[in-house]
């Protein structure tokens, strides 16, 4: 049964089985949402839904319609519904980590039950994750590495005493037979995995190929743009380049406080890697705004920079069942490293994993997160 939602939208929940081999036991719910055409259903020229599944893994559908849905419609035509769902396990709240590696996040979004968590409230994880760096940019400290997979070793402990029943049932497989379940679908737009077998195997060692090429754009089109459009100007690329590393090199050795009229914090080297690497993902969109922050940076202002993705404050609402109490980055975990192959637990071959990656990006010290929780 469908209910309006969203101003524009319609929402519903699908029931299907939490484990398929056992179709009669426990239920998931999965979240719905369609941007619903403007075409009579009984029309001649109505063609039914379109299902959106943005990927990530972990990425929400639901978020998808509600912030595209009608500039899909628009595109595609007003024959389709636009159909968006989130995936079995995921109620997302907002992180830095959702940030960057899922979706941007439209608060009351993310509503598929049972959500995967490895803690029981959101007050457990803002402590745990004030003790344990939350997310992380490996090179920001001598221990980084170490630290990254001592906490993964905390949260895989977590995560099988707290939901033994579910996780297992949290994964690729499950989503698309789910996806199966909706009926009447006659189109599909599924964002895809580049690198499949690589992705099997929790390698993760693919995906950075073309990024530092993304970063050199950066610095060849600030200089051609000219020292009026790009702030940021230098009077070469190399120069440019030069002037950025000279940033990491001070923010790492003494950070840029700042208080702006709705948050506070530090620029420091994490938060500047990570909102240069979140830029690398919309250039065009990105790229201007990251220029004229740097430039303020490069003047002592941390505050463009701060504001680029500043998150809310965390708000305590310390009951099991608070909306807040489930993590995007807890589904996204508990998908990929259920899909791929078992991994080593042991540190030292992580560490040489991780050497050997760094060869290949220096933004792997970023990258690596993904893959560290599966340990």
């Amino acid at each position: 049964m469908w209910h309006p939602c969203y101003e524009k939208l319609q929402c519903a929940r699908l029931t299907v089985p939490l484990n398929y081999s056992t179709p009669t036991g426990e239920k998931a719910a999965i979240a719905l949402t369609r941007f619903p055409s403007s075409l009579p259903h009984e029309s001649p020229d109505y063609r039914g839904p379109i299902l959106i599944n943005p990927g990530g893994p972990g990425g929400s559908g639901v978020q998808t319609v509600v912030r595209i849905g009608e500039l899909l419609s628009t595109v595609i035509g007003p024959q389709f519904d636009i159909l968006g769902f989130d995936p079995r396990g995921t109620t997302l709240r907002i992180s830095l980590h959702t940030l960057i590696f899922i979706a941007p996040v439209i608060p009351g979004v993310g509503l598929s039950t049972p959500g995967a968590s490895f803690f029981e409230t959101a007050l457990e994880r803002e402590l745990w994750s004030g003790i344990s760096d939350g997310f992380q940019v490996i090179n920001a400290s001598s221990g980084g590495l170490a630290r990254a997979w001592a906490n993964a070793v905390i949260n895989g402990k977590l995560a099988w005493e707290r939901q033994p029943e579910i996780l297992g049932h949290i994964n690729t497989d499950q989503t698309a037979r789910d996806m199966l379940t909706i009926n009447n679908i006659e189109r599909m737009v599924i964002d895809g995995v580049v690198d499949i077998e690589n992705y099997y195997q929790t390698l993760w060692s693919t995906n950075l190929i073309d990024t530092s090429k993304t970063m050199d754009y950066f610095f060849t089109s600030c200089h051609a743009a000219g020292p009026d459009t790009c702030l940021f100007h230098a009077p070469t690329p190399d120069l440019i380049a030069a002037n950025l590393t000279k940033l990491y090199d001070i923010v790492k050795v003494r950070p840029i406080p700042v208080r702006t009229s709705t948050s506070y914090g530090l620029v420091d080297y994490t938060r500047l890697r990570t909102s240069i690497f979140s830029s690398l993902y919309k250039p065009w969109v990105a790229y201007p705004a990251l220029a004229n922050a740097l430039a303020a940076l490069a003047q002592g202002d941390g505050a463009p920079l701060f504001s680029m993705y500043d998150l809310p404050k965390f708000q305590c609402d310390c009951g099991p069942d608070s909306e807040d109490s489930r993590f995007g980055k807890d589904a996204q975990t508990t998908i990929l490293c259920n899909d791929g192959d078992p991994i080593s637990s042991e540190f030292e071959t992580l560490q040489e994993y991780f050497k050997n990656m760094m060869k290949e990006s220096e933004w792997f010290e970023i990258w690596a997160n993904i893959r560290i929780p599966c340990t």
